[in-house]
């Protein structure tokens, strides 16, 4: 007896929930829905803006074999760190042209910290160290001093090295021609 008195009193009120089809309709002729389609996100052959892009960094010593860590920008707190299942010989950086290391891990920026860890080893270990540990670890004086992102994909730069190794040789002729040209000002002075 109840829920027949019930049932009446819920179909009234749901029956005033319904949208106004005409309303909609008018919405969409002022505010189209936005429709994405493919040639939309590609553009002139470059690839889709949300896939990561190829990272190059250089550091001032030989850590390329050595497990990265990201602190926070006083250096003194772990951001980020991988766990050993995270690290294997692919996910190490690929030594390119004129001494840059290319980012297969991701994650490198100039708050990146090395440890006296290599791949091999961290890889071998059983559980993850604690930040504490991984904070005893960190090199010292071990940096990262110049960082570039590509233009292209991490994928593509870790299978046609070549083209990266193009695009550093036109960074470094850039950047002779720079200090060419500002050498000759400075004679011209």
């Amino acid at each position: 007896m109840k829920i027949s008195a019930i049932l009446p009193a819920v179909v009234i009120l749901s029956a005033g929930c319904r949208s106004n089809p005409l309303a909609a309709a008018d919405d969409n002729a002022v505010n189209p829905p936005e429709i994405v389609r493919n040639d939309d996100v590609v553009r002139d052959g470059a690839p889709p803006a949300f896939l990561p892009r190829a990272v190059i960094y250089r550091t001032n010593g030989d850590y390329d074999d050595r497990v990265t860590v990201t602190l926070d920008a006083s250096g003194t707190s772990l951001l980020s760190y991988p766990a050993p299942t995270d690290v294997t010989a692919a996910s190490a950086p690929l030594v390119v042209a004129d001494n840059w290391l290319l980012d297969r891990r991701g994650g490198i920026s100039m708050n990146t910290a090395f440890l006296d860890w290599t791949y091999a080893q961290y890889a071998s270990m059983k559980r993850t160290p604690t930040p504490a540990e991984i904070m005893s670890h960190i090199i010292p004086d071990a940096r990262v001093i110049a960082v570039k992102t590509l233009p292209l994909t991490a994928t593509e730069a870790a299978t046609d090295t070549a083209r990266v190794n193009a695009i550093i040789t036109h960074l470094s002729d850039t950047k002779v021609s720079q200090v060419q040209s500002r050498q000759a000002v400075t004679e011209l002075k």
